[in-house]
């Protein structure tokens, strides 16, 4: 028996067993959490009660100081009372298992599910959208603290800014208010430059002051300010002056004088007219001018004499011959050496050195050759060589430098300019200018005498316009007019046209040159001619050309 129920033990419980072992565990597990959680309960309530005692013997201790109690404190003891104390469940005794008492559920945590519609937002279980608030995570505290330094900024009103206090009871003058001490401090002066004539203009006023008083300081200025206004006034654009009416005084200036009204006849009228009041025909005639007294004399004016006074002619200059100019250079140099010869008997100059060479060494040295002859030559050799050296300083000094060279070619090849005088221009009218002969000597002489213009070719006519000065004019008229044979033509050219011919067309004084430089220019037509010379403003050469009729 013994051994059957040996065999049963370990395998076979049954579930009665089992169960009244589960609720023996349970029972006395539950009964310990019982008992400690309500000691901690009771002691709980002990030091509440505690604390309540304190309290009233501290405002009981106040009340008889007769102070007034904080509102802190006060509302402290006017808190309710604390909670009943929750009565203890009756748990059956450790070794006694409860009856009919389920078995406590292990708790489980789900998330709830997640619906979305057909957008893919999220909806609840109704189907209407759920608002999410998406917040930054920011991971700084000075951006963590932001949200909440806002929040409070919303929500406390702006402090009003008080009146600086005088009379409070805890106001000390001495300190001061410290936002208007702020206010009242002076600000700090920045770097400054002293402008250039500032202490010169102190100085002059300090010495005026100490001179004449204060009455001379203020006339000063007075002046100052009359000198700046009057400056102002004569920088003043005159075009900016708006129009209409101005009182005459100093700003308008001096009035201007009366003008005299328009007649209405013309005294030079007057004597012809039938009615020398009015040019209106009378009513009997239709004639309102007397032809009796038109005459076939001619009305001569009197000359009258300008009002400004001519300069005085210049005397002609006298015209030498070559031994007049060499006879009176003579005379020049002879005064010359009297004046330096006078100066050096004075003691103003001193005496040049006696010119010693070899020829005259003995003669002008006498004693002092004889003496050591060796030594004497040499010396005589060194003056000869430093006066050849001095001959060539002196003419390379008067050498023309090739700028100077260059310059003193081209005033004898075109003339000296003079300042003011305007540049000439010459028109020559020529028939044909086909001939490459003729077309390289005309641009290259007007090229060689420093000439500007154009050779304009068309077929009707030829029109070449030379600017340059007088004397250049005076050679390109001698070559265009006499020295080119206008006739010559080229040996496979027929020698049938024999028309050809070169015309002086016009030549006067212009204001300034419009041409750059010489070149030719190929027009077909006379509309490509007028326009081309429409772009330089000189359309009207080609009018004058055209209009000319060669002699």
């Amino acid at each position: 028996m013994s051994g059957k129920r040996q065999a049963e033990s370990p395998d076979d419980t049954s579930p009665a067993k089992k169960q009244k072992l589960d609720n023996g565990v349970a029972s006395n597990g539950g009964v310990a959490s019982a008992q400690t959680s309500a000691a901690s309960m009771m002691e709980k309530i002990a030091k509440a009660k505690k604390l309540l005692e304190s309290q009233k013997t501290l405002q009981a201790k106040l009340a008889a100081a007769k102070l007034k109690v904080p509102a802190a404190a006060a509302a402290a003891t006017q808190r309710a009372p604390p909670p009943a104390v929750r009565p203890l469940p009756a748990f059956p005794q450790p070794g006694l298992q409860p009856q009919g008492l389920p078995r406590a559920a292990k708790p489980t945590f789900r998330p709830a599910a997640l619906r979305l519609d057909d957008q893919g937002r999220e909806i609840d279980e109704f189907g209407n959208l759920v608002q999410t608030k998406t917040e930054s995570v920011t991971t700084l505290k000075v951006n963590q603290k932001r949200p909440e330094l806002a929040r409070m900024n919303q929500e406390a009103p702006p402090p009003e800014k008080p009146d600086r206090p005088t009379t409070e009871e805890f106001f000390d003058e001495g300190i001061g208010f410290r936002g208007m001490r702020k206010l009242d401090r002076r600000r700090r002066a920045n770097f400054e430059f002293v402008r250039e004539g500032q202490f010169q203009k102190e100085a002059e006023i300090a010495r005026i002051r100490q001179e004449f008083g204060d009455e001379g300081v203020r006339q000063l200025r007075a002046r100052q300010q009359e000198e700046k206004r009057a400056a102002a006034q004569a920088t003043v654009d005159t075009n900016l002056i708006p129009l209409g009416a101005r009182k005459v005084g100093e700003e308008a200036g001096p009035p201007t004088p009366a003008q005299d009204a328009i007649p209405e006849v013309e005294w030079w009228d007057a004597r012809i007219l039938v009615h020398p009041e009015s040019y209106a025909a009378p009513m009997e005639s239709d004639r309102y001018i007397n032809e009796d007294k038109i005459t076939i004399y001619v009305e001569h004016p009197v000359p009258l004499d300008p009002p400004v006074t001519e300069a005085p002619v210049p005397p002609m200059p006298l015209m030498l011959t070559a031994k007049e100019k060499k006879k009176i250079r003579k005379q020049r140099r002879e005064e010359r050496e009297k004046e330096r010869q006078d100066l050096i008997r004075q003691g103003l100059l001193e005496p040049p050195k006696p010119k010693v060479k070899l020829s005259n060494m003995m003669r002008v040295l006498g004693s002092e050759a004889t003496a050591d002859p060796t030594a004497v030559e040499a010396q005589v050799r060194q003056q000869m060589e430093d006066r050849a050296q001095a001959h060539e300083d002196r003419n390379l000094a008067r050498k023309l430098t090739p700028a100077e060279k260059k310059e003193k070619k081209l005033k004898k090849l075109v003339g000296e300019a003079n300042e003011g005088d305007a540049p000439q221009v010459t028109l020559y009218k020529i028939m044909d200018l086909t001939n490459r002969q003729h077309q390289f000597k005309v641009k290259m002489n007007a090229q060689e005498l420093h000439m500007t213009g154009c050779m304009l070719m068309a077929d009707d006519f030829c029109l070449v316009i030379a600017e340059g000065s007088l004397k250049s004019h005076k050679k390109y008229n001698r070559l265009m007019l006499n020295r080119i044979d206008w006739n010559q033509s080229l040996e496979e050219e027929p020698q049938e046209s024999k028309h050809n011919s070169c015309s002086l067309v016009w030549q006067g004084a212009v204001q300034q040159k419009v041409f750059q430089r010489f070149d030719m220019e190929l027009c077909r037509t006379e509309a490509a001619a007028k326009t081309f010379l429409k772009l330089k403003g000189l359309e009207h050469y080609w009018d004058l050309a055209k209009g000319h009729v060669n002699e």
